[in-house]
Parts: structure tokens; sequence; C-alpha cells
């Protein structure tokens, strides 16, 4: 039927003519057998186990860091103008640290110029009564430490403080007090020009 239509329809394009009627099917269709394909098996691959050499990281060691020694010297001096009150006994009340703090920032300065390799800090202990008695301990890298004179000399040279006054006769450093460093000065002095004298005479 589908042949026979197309050929009647006088608009085909075919290059032969056929009669419609002409048109007969003489067999049915013919079923292509199908092939079934033979089942294929994968051959089983098995990988090899892969063992991880084992890692160890080298242990590491800090270079060992050794802090340079230091020297304390222990100063004490009087602030004759300023005014002993008892909370300034209590190293947590707001007068110790106000004070505290006070006497560490106009003294820092100071030690760093005159000090300048050794000076490591300063370190208010105390304050007693008689008007104010401060006790502060100055740090010093031990090869670089200072004598008693050179710290007495810095804190009689002090003129850069101004938010309290030091008695320059009541300086004390690890409790040898100013008037004995000096004492212990002229003695020296004295015995050298009394050296020098006889050495200038046996000359003559």
């Amino acid at each position: 039927m589908t042949l026979q239509t197309a050929v009647s329809d006088p608009t085909n394009s075919f290059n032969v003519s056929i009669n419609p009627s002409s048109v007969t099917v003489v067999a049915g269709p013919v079923a292509t057998p199908t092939t079934t394909a033979a089942p294929t098996t994968a051959a089983a691959t098995t990988a090899a186990p892969t063992t991880a050499a084992p890692t160890t990281a080298a242990p590491t060691t800090a270079a060992p860091t050794t802090a340079a020694p230091t020297t304390v010297a222990r100063l004490t001096f009087r602030s004759v103008r300023d005014t002993f009150t008892n909370d300034l006994l209590n190293s947590s009340s707001a007068a110790f640290m106000n004070r505290a703090t006070m006497i560490v920032n106009q003294l820092t300065p100071i030690f760093q110029r005159e000090f300048p390799t050794g000076f490591k800090s300063l370190n208010v202990v105390s304050f007693s009564n008689g008007s104010i008695i401060n006790t502060v301990d100055s740090v010093f890298e031990s090869t670089s430490a200072p004598n008693d004179t050179q710290i007495v000399s810095a804190l009689t040279s002090a003129s850069a403080v101004t938010t309290f006054d030091i008695e320059t006769s009541s300086i004390t450093v690890n409790g040898i007090s100013s008037s004995g460093v000096s004492h212990k000065i002229s003695l020296v002095t004295a015995c050298c020009l009394v050296l020098l004298s006889w050495l200038l005479s046996s000359q003559q």
C-alpha cells in the first residue's frame, strides 16, 4: 500500500514507471537471526601491595641560650621635699605604683646615658618614712657593671630629675654612703699626691 500510494502521487520523483495495480507482496518480512555474544570474563587483577618506607624525622635540638650574668646595685636616697604616706608601704597601692613609675621613668634615661653598655633596668624595692626614703635596685651586666663611685656620681649629677628631689648626702650604694665614697676618693687622692711629692723630692 505504501508503494502504491507513492507511485500514484503525480509529484513523485521516480525515474521508472510503475503501474500501481501491479504491485503485490510475494513474501512477508524475514526475521533477522539474532546472535548472542559469548560472555567475556575479565581476568581479575590484583594490585601488588606497596609498603611505604618508614621515615624518621631527625631530632632537632635547640641551641641553649644563656642569659648574661647580671649585677644588682641597691641604691637608697632621700626625697626631702616629698611627704610620706602609709599607702607607700603597700607595693600594690596606686600611690606606690605611681611613685615607682615616676622614679624609673626619670632615672632610666640618666643611667642609660651614663652606662650605655652595661645598664639593664631599674626596679623600685620600697619606700620608707623620713621624708621619703627611696630604695631602688639598678641592674647591670656583670661584665660592664660600674663601681659604687660611678653610680653615686650618676645620681648626684641627675639634674634632669624634676618630679622628685634627691638629697645627695643621703645617697647610699650597697650600704655605702656617698660621704663614705667621697672620703675614699679623697684618701686615694691624698696618697697619690704624697707619693708624687716624695718621688719629686727624691729626684732633686
